[in-house]
């Protein structure tokens, strides 16, 4: 079997409500082709020009499950959780084609105020801020809540992340790409471990199994090596929830969705979700 597998932030209405600025949640297994009965994982959360370079563990509560051949999910056992990553085996009994994931694990919530028709994040109280780059301040970036002004439009979010990996040990099959029709995915239809570099890879972006169209995603590169600068490209989705990316050269890649679910003009929600989502593929020749 030939092996495989292969967002720069949103608009600024939506970068205010992405999970970790500058920070994606990934998985990493050892191989993408298993030959036993386990495949080693690491999982974390690395900036985004040094993948894999984990940075912190990822947070938030839930399981991390795999999905056999058989299309059954369950939980996976015996996850060591350090200061900088999780590792853990995935079982890999029989031959075909298995998904793993983190599961979707709400993080960190926030604020963000809608000022002059922009969201901006709300830096609380006694935070420092960062200096802004090139010397100018950036009139969209983060604002102190202390400067609100009196009657913006503010809103509570709440960031979720969910990371995936699928590895297939033997011939490939389809039971386990079946999505879940639970938050954000990133669906595969070409079959993710038969992905090869030139050729198109297509997949479908869903929310709780609504097609999600419109919706930028952004692919990045591994670093390998000492590659002085990483590589990233990526698209919107189509109305259907439909994209594609061809990818020149092999390599890991990382496919990162967000998605603030929050459509402008319509009543805010109490608590808006921001969901952040990846899927790490490996590209061959």
């Amino acid at each position: 079997m030939r092996r495989a597998a292969g967002w720069a932030a949103l608009a600024v209405v939506v970068a205010a409500t992405q999970a970790m600025a500058g920070h994606m949640p990934y998985l990493e297994p050892k191989t993408f082709a298993p030959r036993r009965d386990v495949v080693t994982i690491e999982a974390a959360m690395a900036e985004e020009a040094t993948l894999f370079v984990p940075d912190f563990t990822i947070r938030g509560t839930g399981d991390y499950q795999v999905t056999d051949p058989t299309g059954t999910t369950k939980k996976i056992e015996g996850v060591t959780t350090l200061k900088e990553v999780a590792i853990f085996e995935a079982p890999t009994p029989a031959e075909g084609t298995y998904r793993i994931t983190t599961g979707e694990r709400a993080g960190r919530q926030g604020k963000i105020a809608k000022i002059d028709g922009v969201w901006r994040n709300v830096r609380p109280a006694g935070a420092p801020g960062r200096p802004p780059e090139g010397g100018a301040p950036n009139p969209n970036g983060p604002i102190d809540e202390a400067q609100i002004p009196a009657g913006a439009e503010v809103m509570t979010t709440t960031s979720f992340l969910k990371a995936e990996v699928y590895v297939t040990r033997g011939a490939p099959n389809a039971a386990a790409l079946k999505p879940t029709g639970q938050g954000l995915e990133i669906v595969p239809v070409t079959h993710p471990n038969e992905a090869y570099a030139g050729e198109a890879f297509r997949f479908r972006l869903l929310n709780d199994g609504q097609p999600l169209g419109g919706v930028p995603f952004t692919v990045s590169k591994a670093r390998e090596g000492y590659e002085p600068q990483r590589f990233t490209t990526g698209g919107t989705a189509s109305a259907d929830g439909t994209a594609e990316i061809s990818l020149a050269k092999p390599g890991i890649y990382v496919i990162q969705v967000q998605n603030p679910v929050r459509v402008e003009g319509q009543p805010p929600a109490p608590a808006a979700r921001a969901l952040t989502t990846t899927l790490t593929l490996e590209v061959t020749r």
